[in-house]
């Protein structure tokens, strides 16, 4: 079965035309978020200076505060969105479409991209001052060794799905990735069935056959490789819970699975990247021509420093926001994702393909409203049953759906739900698979 080919009468000049479309795409996006940042900033203390000498603290009849946590809020959206659809949009684009082509060597650059973040992990925490807590032997070999080797076969997964399929449908099977956590979750005990979850499973499914239906570009062999790659990313996410468990909660969890989880990755990816690609990176030009290499092995570092990046844009988000209104973004996010997809790469989409897509994004933004839901239901039975040390038993007892993370958040309180580690976690694994994440 071949590989999905750009139909272009000119594929140098139609390659040519994808790459300024990218490149400003992107830009232009990352351009409004430090715009929008820089601007806030000087209005907001114009703003401010002058209501202060008139006595007044409200812009536009909202408390100051209120109106530079809005803007901090769309800032960080903004910069989230550019970020990670940019990093999906260059994974396509770095290997499809590049140098006439395409980087064939899918496997070789995830390698690369988990020894990058290993070594940034590492890096940061050097310089943040704080040791990380070690982890058990048998904790780590049972739980960050599988974690790390599934997280390899997730992204490696990803990326192959990308010579068969286009963004567009890639991104509409890996957002079905909310079906198997509902199916794990229920198989494992930590969700009980309900009507509302089936509901879930209903509309995110049949979405995702709407979307497909009549595809000119449906490749099964891709189908079957991000398949696989959001079943693999659902139990890497099952797994991340566990472990996130047993971390102390002092440390930053986040960076914590990130130092320990990419070290088996990249190690546990080597031996297949040698075996499967090492013979053809040996004859390939990508090696003998000096100017490529440099400029792959520069793509691919800057590809995995974007997408270590994208883990502390989330957090700052987080820290700003609620899970809620994170999934609701993210939701929103694919949408973008495969709007700019069908705008640069020319990825076909009929009116039932769009309809299956409004109705797969109604699912996960309904699964959102369900998981938010719950974890307030938690909270407050938690308090209720428990009044002598409410805060205690709070802290101590890990929520099934949403841990809050105060070492992230001193403004999280009782109004505002944030999400923890796993849900930044889950959210990974279509954002890099959308590039690569943990």
């Amino acid at each position: 079965m071949q590989p999905l080919v750009t139909p272009a009468p000119d594929v140098a000049a139609a390659n040519q035309d994808k790459t300024v479309a990218l490149v400003g795409t992107c830009s232009a996006m990352l351009s409004v978020a430090l715009a929008l940042r820089t601007l806030s900033v000087c209005w907001l203390q114009r703003k401010a200076l002058e209501r202060r000498q008139r006595g007044q603290l409200r812009i536009c009849g909202l408390p100051v505060k209120t109106v530079q946590h809005a803007v901090d809020v769309s800032v960080f959206i903004v910069l989230w969105y550019g970020i990670s659809i940019g990093m999906t949009l260059f994974n396509k684009w770095f290997l499809r479409v590049w140098a006439d082509g395409g980087y064939p060597f899918a496997t070789t650059m995830t390698c690369i991209n988990m020894f990058t973040k290993c070594l940034l992990s590492r890096v940061v925490n050097r310089c943040s001052g704080t040791k990380m807590t070690e982890l058990p032997r048998a904790i780590y070999w049972r739980l960050a060794v599988p974690i790390g080797i599934c997280t390899s076969l997730d992204i490696m997964l990803s990326n192959l799905s990308f010579f068969y399929i286009t963004v567009t449908f890639y991104t509409i099977v890996k957002s079905g990735g909310n079906v198997w956590n509902l199916l794990f979750s229920i198989c494992l005990g930590h969700q009980r069935p309900s009507y509302a979850l089936f509901t879930v499973i209903l509309l995110i499914s049949s979405g995702i056959a709407l979307a497909s239906y009549g595809s000119t570009q449906f490749v099964l062999h891709g189908f079957l490789l991000v398949l696989s790659a959001s079943i693999i990313g659902t139990l890497r996410w099952v797994l991340t819970q566990s472990l996130l468990k047993e971390m102390d909660e002092s440390s930053n969890r986040i960076l914590g699975v990130v130092y320990y989880i990419s070290p088996a990755s990249a190690v546990g990816l080597l031996p297949i990247a040698l075996f499967s690609e090492g013979r053809e990176i040996l004859q390939s030009k990508f090696l003998l021509d000096s100017q490529l290499l440099i400029q792959s092995m520069i793509f691919i570092f800057v590809s995995g420093c974007l997408a270590f990046a994208l883990i502390f844009v989330e957090i700052l988000l987080v820290k700003k926001t609620s899970a809620l209104s994170l999934g609701i973004a993210g939701s929103f996010k694919d949408v973008t994702q495969v709007l700019l997809a069908v705008l640069i790469f020319g990825d076909h989409l009929s009116p039932i393909n769009a309809v299956g897509l409004i109705v797969a994004t109604c699912g996960m933004l309904f699964y959102t409203f369900l998981k938010h839901s719950e974890a307030d239901t938690t909270r407050y039975a938690l308090v209720s049953t428990n009044p002598d040390s409410p805060d205690k038993e709070f802290q101590d007892t890990p929520l099934p759906v949403v841990i809050q993370m105060r070492e992230l958040s001193p403004s999280s309180s009782s109004k505002t739900g944030s999400t923890d580690g796993s849900e930044l976690i889950r959210r990974e694994s279509k954002d890099y698979d959308d590039l690569e994440h943990v």
